[in-house]
């Protein structure tokens, strides 16, 4: 009789905790403006790179969380279209039918100077460090693609796999080594990292290396998976660990300096929908969706601190993300980087 008044008392307990909590919620709710605000709005649309199913996943737990949000309308829109689609629709004055807008790279910085995000210093990039979240708020790195060479393992030894940048430079390599024609960010932030002078040393050994110019980085990673060259010099580690889990033969290798590509996401300027945008890039930078879906789900890396890597080597691994100031000598560091690795070749696309 004792044990049932206990399990019975307990039921009470944990009802009575949970009713206390749930009266606490919408207090909480009904006091907060953002919370109102979206409650009023009731729909989301953003525009932002990352595959599409991830997206999608992120888009189903917010709407689970936030069952007023009746509709997330999330597109899937590569970096640079993305930005053209936003300049051509602002010299024709129509405003942007978007909430939430998320790009990689020099285009983060790009969309920052020409205005087109709005400032939102989300509570969650307090866990996220410097050169990873705008310093006035505008974006956030939602996921972070890592930097790394990757080779087919049916062809590269491991006594073979290169430690160093410098080992790229090894005649056995000559002529088995694909580069994207437009490295832009890792060529600028290789040299700030190392100094100009043996940067451009090395940038310019390397290009006598007879590579294999290709386009785009998840074309290349297949290439390299169906056997097309042995290493991939500058690859997404996300992309290769994908492809890796899916049976393919390839492997990555971490090489110092270890650069990152952030992927930010912030809210759009004109911003229908402010509120559920507030809510969202709160939700989207949550160590809950960075662990979850970005880092265990998508093998994505992740810029907050409390996030585990799903592949543990990559801890305690230094990784420094591309500098995005760098985006303001874009026509310089094209140029040169043209006049080293592309003079007399013609690009793949």
């Amino acid at each position: 009789m004792g044990r049932i008044l206990s399990l019975g008392f307990g039921l009470f307990l944990a009802i009575g905790v949970h009713a206390i909590a749930t009266f606490n919620s919408l207090q909480a709710a009904e006091s907060d403006p953002v919370l109102i605000g979206a409650q009023k709005e009731g729909e989301l649309v953003t525009w932002a790179v990352g595959e599409i199913q991830f997206q999608t996943m992120v888009a189903d737990r917010f709407k689970k969380k936030y069952p007023f949000i009746r509709k997330v309308n999330a597109i899937r829109m590569p970096s640079e279209k993305l930005r053209n689609r936003l300049l051509t629709e602002a010299r024709t004055a129509k405003r942007s039918d978007v909430d939430v807008i998320g790009v990689s790279g020099f285009e983060l910085f790009y969309l920052a100077e020409q205005g087109f995000f709005a400032p939102y210093a989300s509570p969650e990039t307090k866990a996220i460090p410097e050169g990873f979240k705008h310093p006035q708020g505008l974006w956030a790195a939602y996921y972070v693609n890592t930097v790394v060479t990757a080779f087919n393992t049916n062809l590269v030894a491991p006594a073979d796999v290169p430690k160093a940048w410098e080992d790229l430079l090894h005649s056995k390599w000559r002529g088995k080594i694909a580069f994207f024609d437009e490295e832009y960010e890792w060529f600028a932030s290789y040299l700030k990292a190392v100094g100009r002078e043996k940067g451009l040393h090395f940038m310019r050994q390397f290009a006598k290396q007879d590579l294999q110019y290709r386009g785009g980085h998840t074309q290349m990673v297949q290439l390299l998976a169906a056997g097309e060259f042995p290493l991939l010099s500058v690859a997404w580690g996300p992309r290769v660990s994908v492809t890796k889990d899916r049976g393919a033969p390839v492997d990555w290798v971490a090489l110092d300096p270890v650069f990152s590509n952030p992927v930010g996401m912030g809210m759009y300027k004109s911003a229908k929908n402010p509120n559920a945008a507030k809510l969202y890039l709160d939700f989207m930078l949550s160590r809950e969706v960075q662990q979850e879906v970005w880092v265990n789900e998508a093998w994505k890396g992740s810029a907050r601190k409390d996030v585990i890597p799903k592949d543990p080597r990559w801890k305690g691994v230094k990784v420094i993300p591309f500098d995005l100031n760098l985006a303001q000598k874009y026509e310089e560091i094209a140029k040169e980087f043209r006049e080293v690795f592309l003079a007399g070749k013609v690009p793949s696309h």
